[in-house]
């Protein structure tokens, strides 16, 4: 379960979580996980089984930040029910949602249909690269299990089950129309870049479409659309 709170509410276990994760796995030094921003977020808290595992906030509702699931309940689907709860908070707002991933997170947030924008930048020691949610809020991408995605429009849903060879990933796009493609073909770079692909081949009823990527710190995408 997924609630929101505030840091007066439960700073506790907000601050239980991201010590585990972020100052005691990821050695991120305390004064720069603590700060002023706190006070004013909206807080999001994963609950399994009673207990606080995992959270995220929201600042300006615009901006994503502090995701963090503790390690023995990763890989459940907590991180992405936090990542939706917190999309949902941003566009009922009428904002688009943005936030600063770790390199070697973008992956996740690109599961989610997360565009990278702009360079490399520093937070904490830790090299990271702004993302950002945009285009028609209709359609959405997220994972399905942990090797597939599911894609999602008023009027059509799409299991993706890419395959990935020697560097290759394979993706079969036969059933959608021209807009769709074109929203989702970015999108569908960025996972195959963030997941250590170096081409993306798409089926398509006309054959075969050959993407060469970059790699995740290097990845810029032609469409937002």
């Amino acid at each position: 379960m997924v609630r929101e709170v505030t840091w007066a509410t439960a700073q506790e276990a907000l601050q239980s979580i991201r010590t585990q994760v972020f100052i005691e796995e990821q050695q991120i030094d305390p004064s720069d996980e603590w700060d002023p921003a706190d006070q004013e977020a909206i807080h999001l808290l994963a609950e399994r089984d009673g207990e606080p595992v995992g959270c995220g906030r929201i600042l300006d509702l615009t901006k994503i930040g502090r995701m963090a699931v503790l390690k023995e309940v990763r890989h459940k689907n907590i991180g992405s029910k936090l990542l939706r709860a917190a999309i949902t908070e941003i566009q009922k707002a009428g904002n688009t949602p943005t936030l600063g991933a770790q390199i070697t997170a973008m992956g996740f947030y690109a599961n989610h249909g997360f565009l990278p924008d702009g360079p490399i930048f520093d937070d904490a020691g830790i090299p990271h690269r702004t993302m950002t949610l945009t285009g028609d809020r209709e359609k959405t991408l997220m994972p399905l299990d942990a090797e597939s995605l599911r894609f999602d429009t008023p009027t059509l849903l799409v299991a993706i089950e890419p395959q990935t060879t020697d560097g290759e990933m394979r993706i079969n796009l036969l059933r959608l129309s021209d807009d769709e493609a074109s929203w989702l073909t970015p999108r569908l770079c960025c996972y195959a870049a963030t997941h250590g692909a170096q081409t993306l081949i798409l089926e398509i009823p006309e054959g075969e479409v050959r993407f060469p990527l970059d790699p995740p710190e290097h990845f810029a995408c032609s469409s937002k659309d």
